[in-house]
């Protein structure tokens, strides 16, 4: 909690967390793999029901935009201004591959049963800080650093930076943000952009101290 986390580059690194949690917490696995494909928050998609990925797409507003749009609110009032309109739920066609794996999983489910019940009520769904204990567990096995559920969010605005010819205008739309310095600060761009300046940088010094 609290600390920055980053995307893991390693693609073997990634795949062998995949295996693990496929093997020793299945819950934990279609969570990870839900937020590497689609891009949600944990906390957007641990109360998912059966219904929610029964169809093409997955489409929910999230937590973050109902608080913000809380706070617009209560703004407005404040200031007897207008409101902002509300923004839409965010609308992701679920990928085949994941598609596949969600069906399997789900396939002895009723449409009302939750996605990941808790051992501790009837069709419950796990806490974050149930998910979060058990997270924990792929940390200490794989000694990572700066690593937790958001690590898998910016894998998948990543992955659409770079599968689109390093195109920062679709991975902002994909992550849904305002600005393509958000999401370029998001995933680490920002310092990876200033590396690049640096090195291009005409040298005010080359040919006087023999560069």
């Amino acid at each position: 909690m609290g600390i920055k986390t980053k995307a893991i580059k390693d693609k073997e690194l990634e795949i062998s967390i995949y295996q693990y949690c496929k093997k020793y917490d299945m819950q934990l696995y279609i969570m990870i793999l839900l937020i590497r494909y689609t891009g949600y928050r944990i906390n957007d998609l641990r109360c998912l029901r059966k219904r929610d990925v029964s169809g093409k797409y997955l489409e929910i507003i999230e937590n973050k935009t109902k608080y913000l749009e809380q706070k617009y609110k209560e703004r407005a009032e404040k200031d007897g201004t207008n409101p902002k309109p509300p923004k839409k739920a965010r609308k992701i066609l679920i990928h085949p591959t994941l598609k596949k794996i969600l069906d399997e999983y789900t396939k002895d489910m009723e449409m009302w049963h939750v996605l990941f019940p808790s051992p501790r009520g009837r069709n419950k769904p796990l806490s974050y800080s149930q998910f979060d204990r058990r997270l924990d567990k792929v940390t200490k096995e794989f000694h990572l650093k700066d690593f937790g559920f958001h690590s898998f969010r910016k894998m998948c605005f990543l992955a659409v930076y770079e599968d689109n010819g390093n195109s920062i205008e679709k991975a902002q739309h994909y992550a849904g943000h305002t600005s393509s310095l958000t999401t370029s600060i998001y995933l680490d761009l920002d310092q990876e952009t200033n590396d690049k300046i640096t090195l291009e940088m005409k040298d005010p010094l080359r040919g006087l101290i023999g560069s």
